[in-house]
Parts: C-alpha cells; sequence; structure tokens
C-alpha cells in the first residue's frame, strides 16, 4: 500500500484536483445561471423590450464553466 501511494499518490493527487476544480466550477456557474434566469424572468415579464440584455446577463456566469 505504501509503495502504491509513493509511486502513484501524485497522479491520484492531480486526479482529486482535477475533479474538484470541474465540480467547483461547474457548481458555482450554475449557480449564477439560476440567479441570473430568475432576475432575468422578472425583468422580461414586466418590459420584453430588455430581453437582450438580460440575455447577456444569463450567459456571463455560463461561461465559466468553460473554462
Amino acid at each position: 500500500m505504501v509503495e502504491f501511494i509513493l509511486n502513484y499518490g501524485g497522479v491520484s493527487l492531480g486526479a482529486i484536483a482535477v475533479a474538484l476544480s470541474v465540480f467547483l466550477s461547474g457548481t458555482g456557474s450554475a449557480k449564477g445561471v439560476g440567479i441570473a434566469g430568475e432576475a432575468a424572468a422578472g425583468i422580461v415579464i414586466e418590459e420584453p423590450e430588455k430581453f437582450g440584455k438580460s440575455l447577456v446577463l444569463q450567459l456571463l456566469p455560463g461561461t465559466q464553466g468553460l473554462y
């Protein structure tokens, strides 16, 4: 067991770090898109002409998941 950790410990920690970073960035992006979507829905219901501007606010948090 110790030999396995010494030989493959760095690779394992690297894989865990990659998975954690992908998970956290995806979670944050989803949360941001949800918040912006709720706000945009309220704006578009009252003022439909602001759909384009609210779409930009919806897309900005979504780009964080692409990194």
